[in-house]
């Protein structure tokens, strides 16, 4: 009688064990499958930024360096004007100005853009489908 409980105690435990990796496979080879379409799929224009065109940055360049140009000789000419405290008192007020607009500005945080699969996320999920596979294979071989 000992002997008939503990083989029917073994034979749920394999049965148990057979299922959980039933499902295992089933979930990893879901993932893989869920990845591998999310990879093929085209990236979404979520705004996402990309490097500008050569000309853009040229233009970006030298319009940029002609305002911070026009801004620091109006600030030479503001002290020769005004005197030695304009040195301080202009930078801190432009500085006090910024952080005015900046924090008038402020936005919530964009949503952060979901990424596509790399090859690695791809590889480490196809390695765990293979691995919950073999253990089902594995399983199924040991119950009759």
């Amino acid at each position: 009688m000992t002997w008939q409980r503990a083989r029917s105690r073994s034979d749920d435990r394999a049965a148990r064990l057979l299922q959980a990796a039933e499902q295992d496979a089933e979930v990893a080879a879901a993932r893989y499958r869920a990845l591998k379409e999310a990879a093929a799929a085209p990236p979404s224009g979520d705004g996402a930024r990309h490097p500008m065109p050569s000309w853009q940055q040229m233009l970006l360049l030298v319009v940029g360096g002609g305002l911070l140009l026009g801004l620091l000789v109006i600030w030479l000419l503001a002290t020769a004007y005004l005197g030695p405290a304009a040195l301080l008192a202009l930078p801190a007020g432009a500085g006090l100005v910024a952080g005015f607009v900046a924090l008038r500005r402020r936005r919530p945080p964009p949503v952060a853009a979901r990424r596509r699969p790399l090859v690695a996320d791809l590889v480490r999920a196809a390695q765990e489908m293979h691995d919950a596979e073999a253990v089902l294979q594995r399983l199924r071989q040991e119950c009759p």
